[in-house]
């Protein structure tokens, strides 16, 4: 339920995860988010929660075709310690699904499991805004209006949009 009307700010940090915190992903702001189209979506769509930097869920905002079209805060108090839980893991689970596929890690990215997995963030006992700085080196940046993606984003964000 939610009982503010308002949009976070354009500036605001927004992020997702999945709903079996399987992937996460970090946008710069709602806009960001909103021009996000990605190829490739998982059918059926996925279940995701959206927060902001401060551990505050944030409710999707439909239009009448059922298109996102922005978010809104919940009535529900921040918890910057279970999104953080949930950030960690997202991040054990690519860890884990990294060590049990070490040919495909090897075919699609050229990393041995040893190299993937000393690149892979660890986030348990982090805080969030630490959780969330990670995520953020490895989600890609914002294209300009009307272009292509600047930054395809490194082998375990890939790995995430594969997998989840």
């Amino acid at each position: 339920m939610t009982t503010e009307t308002s949009t976070p700010t354009s500036t605001e940090t927004v992020f997702v995860i999945d709903v079996n915190d399987r992937f996460a992903h970090l946008f710069t702001s709602v806009p960001d988010l909103l021009g996000t189209h990605e190829k490739g979506h998982v059918e059926p769509p996925r279940g995701l929660d959206f927060f902001d930097q401060d551990g505050r869920r944030l409710a999707p905002v439909f239009d009448e075709c059922w298109q996102l079209v922005g978010l809104v805060e919940t009535n529900e108090e921040p918890d910057p310690q279970a999104i953080q839980a949930r950030l960690a893991a997202v991040f054990a689970f690519l860890a884990e699904y990294t060590s049990g596929h070490p040919t495909e890690i090897a075919d699609d990215y050229g990393l041995s499991v040893d190299e993937a997995l000393g690149e892979l963030p660890q986030l348990a006992g982090k805080s969030l805004s630490d959780s969330i700085a990670a995520l953020g080196g490895v989600t890609h940046y914002p294209a300009d209006a009307g272009t292509e993606q600047k930054d395809p984003g490194n082998w375990f964000h890939n790995l995430m949009h594969k997998i989840s």
